[in-house]
């Protein structure tokens, strides 16, 4: 067989498969048991963030020639077992960046003008006019932490509405690591997830916010101390954040993070727009076929 997919695709990659003579199998809620039984039959695998392509996956993989993933995160996927078994693994790095920019800001704006409470006030018959102020983004200094296709864009969209912005990036900086989390109204997080960046956002940088700053994490949750980020804001210490990844996902039903009256939660909904699965399954699926036609692919990690 040629192609398992294991998460959502867009009809466009699957027709696209097909144009190439190419055999797929579309299983977006395959088990991690069944994928393991199944994973020898197949030349290459594409997935999202929920299928885990472990050592043991790629072990079994007898067939597999390439790795795809719908998106530009690839740390569901043991990239040395793959790379010690010579098999390519793809990503679309800039397919989601407008939708994960533009949740970004939505979330700013939501903590600052406390549309979430007004919202939910509203369906409750409450009438909380005089309760709910906010404030504007064009008078906030926001830092951006992440210079990559995503902050890029958060940084173009913050500077239209006039804010100052403050950027932090293993590549390029306007302020220190340090500087941005003392002085930022708002940080917000866009990094990928490696052995550098997992737990950089600790106690210290933490302790250093100012108390009315909000923190929003848009990117991956392993990036922050959990037990610190839990701390900070369940005793107020900072004014409050915006989460769409966490440490363990789904998120449980009874977790501690629902009783946060100072968090907004989402479920990992960043990327999740038709426009973004469309542009990201199609980069993936150009590249499986250049990989399994014995081509150079053009996303390759």
């Amino acid at each position: 067989m040629d192609i398992l997919i294991c998460d959502p695709a867009s009809d466009s990659a699957r027709k696209y498969f097909k144009e190439q003579g190419l055999s797929t199998t579309y299983s977006p809620a395959i088990s991690a048991s069944e994928l393991l039984k199944e994973i020898n039959r197949y030349r290459a695998v594409l997935v999202r963030s929920r299928t885990k392509i472990t050592a043991e996956v790629i072990s079994k993989g007898d067939n597999l020639k390439v790795i795809a993933r719908i998106g530009s995160g690839y740390d569901n996927i043991d990239i040395k077992a793959a790379r010690d078994r010579q098999i390519t693994v793809v990503n679309a790095p800039d397919a989601n960046s407008q939708a994960v920019a533009e949740m970004t800001l939505c979330l700013i704006l939501t903590l600052l003008r406390q549309t979430y409470r007004a919202v939910r006030s509203m369906a409750d018959g409450k009438w909380l006019k005089d309760e709910l102020w906010g404030t504007e983004l064009s008078v906030k200094k926001v830092g951006v932490v992440g210079y990559g296709h995503v902050g890029r864009k958060v940084v173009d969209f913050l500077k239209a509405f006039g804010a100052e912005v403050l950027v932090y990036s293993r590549n390029y900086q306007t302020a220190t690591l340090e500087e941005i989390f003392r002085k930022s109204d708002i940080i917000t997080l866009h990094l990928s997830l490696n052995d550098k960046t997992k737990g950089m956002v600790e106690e210290k940088l933490l302790g250093l916010m100012k108390k009315e700053a909000f923190l929003i994490n848009m990117s991956r949750a392993q990036i922050v101390d959990e037990e610190a980020l839990f701390r900070v804001l369940s005793e107020k210490k900072i004014c409050g954040a915006a989460l769409d990844v966490f440490w363990q996902e789904p998120l449980s039903a009874d977790s501690k993070w629902r009783s946060l009256p100072n968090l907004i939660a989402t479920p990992h909904l960043g990327a999740a727009t038709y426009e973004a699965l469309e542009k990201a399954s199609l980069a993936a699926a150009y590249d499986i076929v250049k990989v399994l036609k014995g081509e150079k692919p053009l996303n390759s990690v």
